[in-house]
């Protein structure tokens, strides 16, 4: 139903209580929509929300009152940026240092609600985003605010493994094995100050794998290497 033609109505109506769209807002001191009591989805949580109480006058005066003097669970948002850590841990403690500075955390003797706080990590990330701690992250926020839940949202690019760059068609196999390694290994801030070792660590324990030396013997040449 457009405006034009929910307007057409205005003559034989009163006014007209909407419902649907969860965000607050009226037309012309006629049509009015209160917004969702409570937040469904943490995209809405600036929004005002709450309830109007509509009086008719004798003469057909509209007088609209919202309220919101009732209580809603907060919601808070936090952010991250990962750039330039090279160690999880690093990340961990930053996040939660951030946490510890800026949530409001719940108190026991408020009438508020217990929290829901999101925190949203962004940047480039120097390793593979299976090693966020995201579960410990949780956890502790939790444990830091008393808050109902704690979601992460995880934005942060992706390493690009554009690999050996730049070689001719015509270097042999060891080295272009060698350049992708290295290449690799350069993109995880982790080991990036000592690609020369962990490339002959891993080249060298491929080669002893190929050549059915025992696990054991494989385990010994990669911690001579990365010592």
């Amino acid at each position: 139903l457009s405006l034009a033609n929910l307007k057409e109505l205005k003559s034989v109506t009163n006014y007209v209580a909407l419902g649907h769209t969860h965000k607050s807002y009226e037309i012309d001191n006629w049509a009015f929509n209160p917004g969702s009591l409570e937040i469904t989805s943490i995209d809405e949580y600036r929004e005002t929300r709450g309830a109007f109480l509509i009086e008719v006058g004798e003469n057909l005066e509209v007088t609209a009152q919202h309220l919101r003097d009732y209580r809603q669970r907060p919601f808070q948002r936090l952010s991250f940026d990962v750039s330039g850590y090279s160690d999880v841990k690093d990340i961990t403690d930053g996040v939660l240092d951030k946490v510890k500075n800026e949530a409001r955390a719940f108190d026991e003797n408020s009438e508020l609600s217990r929290p829901i706080i999101e925190i949203t990590l962004r940047g480039h990330l120097g390793f593979p985003n299976s090693n966020l701690e995201q579960q410990k992250i949780r956890d502790e926020v939790r444990e830091m605010t008393g808050a109902l839940h704690v979601r992460i949202k995880n934005h942060t690019a992706p390493i690009e493994y554009a690999v050996a760059a730049g070689m001719g068609e015509d270097v042999s196999r060891e080295k272009l094995e060698r350049r992708v390694v290295e290449d690799l290994i350069i993109r995880d801030n982790r080991y990036k100050t000592r690609v020369d070792e962990m490339a002959d660590a891993i080249v060298g324990a491929k080669r002893l794998a190929l050549s059915d030396e025992t696990p054991d013997k494989i385990v010994d040449f990669i911690a001579l290497k990365i010592v």
